[in-house]
């Protein structure tokens, strides 16, 4: 029962504590408003980084036990790739690390018209081997999902769609099981299963068919195709370290059996996560990190406005002191008020965070996977209350021991004297100071390194003009369009005729994979009049194949001979371009021009290979901070592949042609549908939009940062005139000159933010380093960064110091005094 009634007079005392501080912030409408929209910008910009960092690196991947999928590499001189059929079938065989391995081969699709009204599609497509969803283990929302003997040959054609593409293409209508898809393959493929939502892999998946590997992929020269993307799922008691090892030994293994395919071929392992997620995981970490120190600088100017207001209420608190009121009572107000102040600026910041989470989702990099399904979930609700939380510690806790430790004798002589502020806050006020410029250093220095590293990749030179170019990606069936054979080239021919007759199209030609946007193939090249010598690594260069016309569209540059034309074809005629970093690579010092170049592949119509006829200058491939890659362009008319990309060069909108194109394209061929239709400077700009969003990102946190710490040191430096109002006075009554009076206020303060400086040099020279995956053409530690920083953080001090500095040296003795 007493301890009934002890309860019952707490909650008593609390409510009354809440109520009180809610008087008081009433009365200080300015005071509550500036501190409520403090917190909202830094909790807020802290639950919306938070909600991204957690739907992206925290939460489980839509499989079953994600940690135990890892993605299998094979490792050559270019680094870890894809494996090849044989590959895989050894590795299943002798593998112990794993319970299964999968392998699978991304490529668009395009789906023919399911009824009188609807129109031919393209999709992203994946071929799986039918152990694929055994390894992973996504959830099935319809049906089943590929299984074992779907992939073997001969094996009625099923497929697997997406829950994305069943409410798109079919409505989320039930009966979709059962039904058939054509895909451009001889036999229509049966519908057998929908996959629950969020499932997309690999890479915004909407269509999965069986991989059928044919005696043709596992003949003893196929181990030279690396074509394929392999998956495990560790067994139990396996790590990746062991798996690594073991498919180490393995590769080496295989290395002595086959050493024509496999000599300097590795392997390794990596766990799926990382896959994903390694090249964002560092770029989200520095902006949540980045949105933390955003939170302590608002902290600090908050604690800077409550030490003034506890100061000011010295007297106060002594009188209570005198009349029996305990310092614990005083202190559970004080931090009552502080509460108060959290949970306003929580729920505000909640709601920034919300709107933000808006404008991430719609600008975000798509290089960040899942960022569409951020959103304000439970976990971020319960971050944010934590946050408000801790934000009541931080920026309560201090101002509340400060000010119930207030002694009772010199509390009431102040109050007599009708002000605060004793000498004790000085040095809590010095800290501030000094951290809140070393946070806003730190920030604006990140800041500083993006933009310079964003102009830098600005200015490079892509090789091309990419302004004023329409890109059409265009699959031919292969049923229809076999590869490698003339009715490819045909349909082309006839299409960059048609194209180039349309208003305003300027210049038309194909490409295999446009620069910059991941497609290469890599082949070994020979120089017959140039043997290698033997146990010399082969010649190697990524082969583009463009139409004639193609590069004079792009508008990239000729260093020498002459382009590609319709009349380099047939024995003894053939020809092929090269790039700068080709012929620098190949032939140092030397004339490129009429040498020779052959490779082993050949898709029907001879050997790749020609004279060289041409020298073209160095293309981004891949990226415009990439170093260059050795290059060289082959006719179409040698390869006739199924999959290329229209380039027009255009004198108006590119995009106002895409209906015109897709208009011929459907008077050559109704069944076709066009892949992704771009600008060429979209792709460009695709490239450099991840570094932009961090930018924007960390200029807008460091931006804030910057006048957070211009305000809190404009009302420190206030307050404490204003403290000193009488001192100055007499200093000016005794023949003190005003400059000498500005100069004494001046001195102290940008003496503590001269020592906030050098800490935030120190702190950004440290932590920039995580910048480093970011930085293009810029060095961790750029002097000429690192002084900006300085001069406009020290410019921005000044001004906020001086105005109040100026005021106390403009105050009247008589004023001074008699206030006094």
């Amino acid at each position: 029962m007493a301890r009934s009634v002890l309860s019952g007079t707490r909650m008593d005392f609390l409510r009354q504590d809440f109520r009180h501080a809610l008087r008081r912030l009433r009365r200080s409408p300015t005071f509550t408003l500036v501190a409520v929209l403090t917190l909202t910008l830094g909790i807020g910009a802290n639950a919306a980084i938070f909600s991204v960092v957690h739907t992206v690196l925290l939460r489980p991947l839509p499989l079953q036990d994600d940690a135990r999928v890892v993605r299998l590499y094979s490792v050559g001189k270019q680094g870890p790739g894809p494996t090849s059929p044989p590959d895989l079938v050894s590795l299943r065989e002798q593998a112990r690390s794993f319970t299964g391995l999968a392998a699978l081969a991304s490529t668009e699709l395009t789906l023919g018209a399911h009824d009188a009204e609807s129109l031919p599609v393209k999709v992203q497509g994946t071929l799986a081997t039918a152990d694929l969803f055994q390894v992973l283990g996504p959830r099935v929302h319809l049906g089943r999902a590929l299984q074992p003997g779907d992939d073997a040959p001969g094996a009625p054609p099923v497929a697997v769609i997406s829950h994305s593409l069943w409410q798109r293409r079919f409505g989320g209508s039930p009966t979709v099981l059962g039904r058939t898809l054509s895909t451009g393959a001889p036999v229509p493929a049966t519908v057998v299963g929908v996959m629950a939502p969020g499932f997309d892999f690999p890479a915004r998946s909407d269509l999965w068919l069986p991989l059928v590997l044919g005696p043709e992929s596992l003949t003893p020269e196929a181990r030279g195709a690396h074509w394929l993307e392999v998956y495990g799922r560790l067994a139990p008691g396996a790590s990746v370290e062991q798996a690594t090892a073991e498919v180490a030994a393995i590769a080496r293994g295989l290395a002595e059996q086959h050493p024509r395919t496999n000599r300097d071929v590795g392997a390794s392992v990596e766990s799926l996560r990382d896959v994903l997620l390694g090249k964002v995981r560092p770029s989200l970490l520095m902006l949540m990190g980045a949105v933390g120190l955003v939170l302590l600088v608002a902290c600090a100017n908050l604690t800077h406005l409550l030490l003034a207001r506890a100061a000011s209420r010295e007297g106060e608190l002594s009188i209570r002191l005198a009349l029996g009121a305990s310092r614990g009572r005083l202190a559970r107000e004080l931090l009552a008020e502080s509460g108060l102040l959290a949970l306003a600026g929580g729920a505000m910041g909640l709601l920034a965070a919300m709107w933000a989470m808006d404008v991430l989702t719609a600008f975000g990099p798509q290089d960040i996977p899942r960022l569409e399904e951020a959103s304000i979930d439970g976990t971020v609700l319960a971050f944010t209350a934590a946050l408000a939380m801790l934000t009541t510690v931080l920026f309560g806790l201090v101002p509340t021991l400060k000010a119930t430790r207030v002694s009772l004798g010199g509390g009431l002589r102040m109050a007599n004297a009708g002000s605060g502020g004793g000498a004790h806050h000085h040095k809590t006020r010095a800290l501030l100071i000094v951290g809140e410029t070393a946070l806003a250093v730190l920030l604006l220095v990140s800041a500083g390194l993006l933009l310079r590293s964003f102009v830098h990749l600005q200015r490079a030179a892509p090789g091309f003009e990419p302004e004023g170019v329409l890109t059409v990606k265009i699959d031919l069936p292969p049923n229809r369009y076999g590869f490698g054979t003339a009715a490819p080239e045909a349909f082309f021919d006839q299409l960059l005729a048609r194209l180039r007759a349309l208003p305003g199209v300027e210049a038309a030609g194909i490409v295999a994979g446009l620069p910059m946007d991941g497609g290469k193939m890599p082949l070994d090249l020979k120089d017959p009049q140039r043997p290698v010598p033997p146990g010399a690594a082969p010649w190697k260069a990524s082969v583009r194949i463009v139409s004639p016309g193609a590069l004079e569209t792009l508008r990239v540059k000729l260093l020498s001979g002459r382009g590609l034309s319709a009349e380099d074809r047939g024995e003894g005629r053939r020809a092929v371009l090269v790039n700068a970093e080709a012929a620098r690579r190949f032939w140092p010092n030397e004339d490129p021009l009429g040498r020779t170049l052959s490779t082993d592949m050949n898709w029907g119509n001879g050997a790749f290979g020609g004279v060289v006829v041409g020298v073209v200058d160095n293309l981004a491939i891949d990226g415009l901070a990439a170093p260059a890659v050795a290059e060289v362009y082959l006719p179409y008319e040698q390869a006739r592949s199924t999959q290329m990309t229209l380039v027009l060069r255009t004198s108006a909108d590119p995009l106002t042609l895409a209906s015109a194109v897709r208009a011929e394209v459907r008077s050559l061929d109704s069944s076709l549908a066009l892949g992704s239709v771009r600008t060429l400077a979209s792709v460009v700009d695709h490239t450099v939009a991840p570094l932009r969003f961090y930018l924007l990102l960390v200029g807008v946190f460091a931006g804030v940062a910057l006048l957070l710490a211009a305000v809190g040191l404009y009302g420190v430096v206030a307050y404490a005139v204003s403290q000193r109002t009488r001192e100055l006075g007499i200093r000016l009554a005794l023949g003190a000159r005003t400059h000498q009076v500005t100069n004494l206020v001046l001195r102290r303060y940008l003496g503590l933010t001269a020592m906030g400086l050098g800490l935030g040099l120190v702190l950004a020279a440290a932590a920039s380093r995580t910048l480093v995956h970011l930085l293009s053409g810029v060095q961790p530690v750029d002097p000429l960064t690192y002084a900006v920083v300085l001069v406009v953080l020290g410019l921005v001090a000044f001004a906020a110091a001086l105005l109040p500095a100026r005021r106390a040296a403009q105050v009247s003795p008589s004023v001074a005094l008699r206030g006094d």
